[in-house]
């Protein structure tokens, strides 16, 4: 077995011209795969990173937006309940003022049945004495203006000691 130089000279330009070409046409496009998949996990990293410092602002926005609006809705909540406490007071005056004044009505309506009763009484009165002084005398007198004056007076002065 010989050592043949030609051959092993033409087995060296061989492995260089195939490394050559495996390196050129598969070691390149692996490593700039290779490459792009690292940055496309670094974006995607990245975006995640985003994704999270995102949520946490939208947790914080929610937060601070739900205090907000809790401390809206309590002082919405106030705002009605001082406005219906005014509806409130403004009802009562309103219906204390027609009790009032319904009271002052009716106060006046029977003061003037109580006058218009008295005065009724007193007519009635009046001839009801008249007609018993008759039967009683006998005759009928002959001044019934004098007569009336003089039983009104009389009712009168019963009346005051009432």
């Amino acid at each position: 077995m010989e050592i043949q130089l030609t051959s092993i000279l033409f087995q060296a330009i061989n492995f260089g011209v195939v490394l050559g070409a495996l390196i050129y046409l598969l070691y390149k496009p692996i490593l700039k795969l290779f490459e792009e998949r690292s940055q496309r996990i670094a974006e995607g990293q990245k975006a995640a990173e985003e994704a999270i410092k995102g949520r946490e602002r939208i947790s914080v926005l929610e937060k601070s937006t739900k205090r907000k609006l809790e401390k809206e809705a309590a002082q919405v909540i106030e705002r009605a309940v001082v406005e219906a406490e005014r509806e409130k007071q403004r009802i009562l005056d309103e219906a204390h003022d027609k009790a009032e004044e319904e009271l002052n009505k009716l106060k006046s309506k029977w003061q003037i049945e109580k006058e218009q009763l008295k005065d009724q009484f007193h007519r009635d009165m009046v001839d009801a004495i008249i007609k018993v002084s008759q039967k009683i005398i006998g005759t009928h007198l002959a001044d019934i203006k004098k007569q009336q004056q003089l039983i009104e007076q009389e009712l009168e002065r019963i009346l005051k000691e009432l």
